[in-house]
């Protein structure tokens, strides 16, 4: 019964988790939605007043001005996103030499999946995998297929590639076609997806200055606000071919000074005309860039013009269609939020996925500070009763003192 009470309890609370406590966040930026004929993921990438806040975790995706919607914070790096789906091997049968099936049981409520990884033992094998799903392993569909292979231990492949849905059953069949039938000793199945690399432009006042007397020349940009994961500067030279050594100072956002700590070394150079000049960066966070070109004993280079480029970043909610949505954000000290969302798989490039887009910006009214304590609002009087309850306190004490003298005397007399 107290289990039950308590359940009952958790789950009335649980929309109240949802709303957002009114007057701690300053800035509120509305989404725009694409067209949706249904309830989707949707990406929103940042844009560069966004990714200037102290802290992405602040931002905060809110539906309909108080309900707070889970997402997912994505960097496009250029990485393979991947996450495991809970899955066991629950059945293996071999048949003869020709064949091997392996069945794949899912937990009950799993998450999407597209990809089922083998274990294979063996060498210089070729075989087709043909993949087919169940709900209760009582009927069978097949839903696509793939080739697995090994050779000379050095080529291979172990993956076969599903259709992104969710299973409960998943029975493969590898039929040899050259060489020997692999021994399956394991299988794992994953959420899987490649995030192909995107950069934005990041607005930057670029100027050159030649330094006589090192012979260096100084490349620098003030950022118009503070940036993100910078990953390139392009330059545009007028030299054919170059090759020299480089120093990259940062100034960071939160530094109380102005100076400038070094972030890497490395090299601006051209091996062949007409080759981009791009310099790699890797910095976190940055409100100024600054190059050092080592000119050695050559001329300083003729730099025409340059740009520094970020990673895009966005994040992904689930939207539906006509709903109203907001991005909310400057509000310090606020913790990371934890959802689900991050921990399931990304099985769609955030490219791929309908696109949102930031609107009007508005400032949010917040809530007062709380009132000082009663002591600050009042010093005197606080004081003059502290100082009353002393005087009282040590007059209670000297009582007690001359009595305890007078019980004293009278034993002693």
């Amino acid at each position: 019964m107290r289990k039950a009470l308590l359940l009952l309890l958790v789950l009335a609370a649980a929309p109240l988790r949802a709303d957002l406590p009114p007057g701690k966040w300053a800035v509120s930026q509305q989404i725009v939605l694409p067209k949706l004929a249904g309830p989707s993921l949707v990406y929103l990438p940042l844009s560069d007043q966004v990714l200037a806040i102290r802290s992405l975790s602040e931002l905060r995706v809110v539906r309909d001005g108080h309900l707070e919607e889970p997402y997912r914070l994505v960097v496009e790096r250029g990485q393979v996103d991947q996450t495991q789906v809970p899955a066991r091997m629950s059945s293996l049968g071999v048949s003869g030499t020709e064949r091997a099936q392996v069945v794949l049981a899912l937990a009950p409520e799993a998450p999407e999946a597209n990809q089922v990884r083998l274990a294979l033992a063996g060498d210089n094998f070729r075989c087709k995998v043909v993949v087919e799903k169940s709900a209760d392993q009582a009927q069978w569909w097949q839903v696509g297929t793939g080739l697995v292979y090994r050779h000379e231990q050095r080529f291979e492949e172990a993956d076969v590639r599903l259709p992104i849905a969710q299973y409960r059953y998943l029975r493969l069949t590898l039929v040899r076609l050259q060489g020997k039938l692999p021994q399956v000793e394991g299988a794992s199945v994953w959420g899987q997806v490649l995030v192909p690399a995107r950069t934005e432009p990041v607005p930057a006042a670029f100027t050159v200055v030649n330094r006589r007397r090192d012979n260096t020349t100084e490349l620098t940009w003030r950022l118009a606000r503070p940036a993100r994961e910078l990953v390139r500067a392009d330059l545009a030279v007028a030299e054919p071919t170059f090759d020299r050594p480089v120093a990259i100072m940062v100034g960071r956002p939160l530094a109380r000074t102005s100076e400038l700590v070094m972030a890497d070394t490395d090299a601006l150079r051209r091996l062949r005309p007409g080759d981009k000049v791009q310099l790699p960066l890797a910095i976190g966070e940055v409100k100024l860039v600054q190059v050092v070109v080592s000119n050695g004993d050559d001329r300083p280079l003729t730099i025409r013009s340059g740009s520094l480029l970020r990673l895009r970043q966005g994040v992904i909610f689930r939207a539906q269609p006509g709903g109203r949505y907001e991005l909310w954000y400057d509000r310090r000290q606020v913790p990371q939020p934890v959802y689900d969302i991050q921990r399931l798989p990304l099985l769609t490039p955030p490219s791929r996925l309908p696109q949102a887009s930031l609107g009007a910006v508005r400032r949010m009214a917040l809530a007062p500070p709380p009132p000082p304590p009663w002591s600050e609002q009042h010093p005197v009087l606080f004081w003059a009763a502290l100082v009353g309850v002393l005087v009282l306190l040590g007059a209670v004490v000297l009582r007690a003192m001359r009595r305890v003298g007078e019980a004293q005397e009278g034993k002693a007399g």
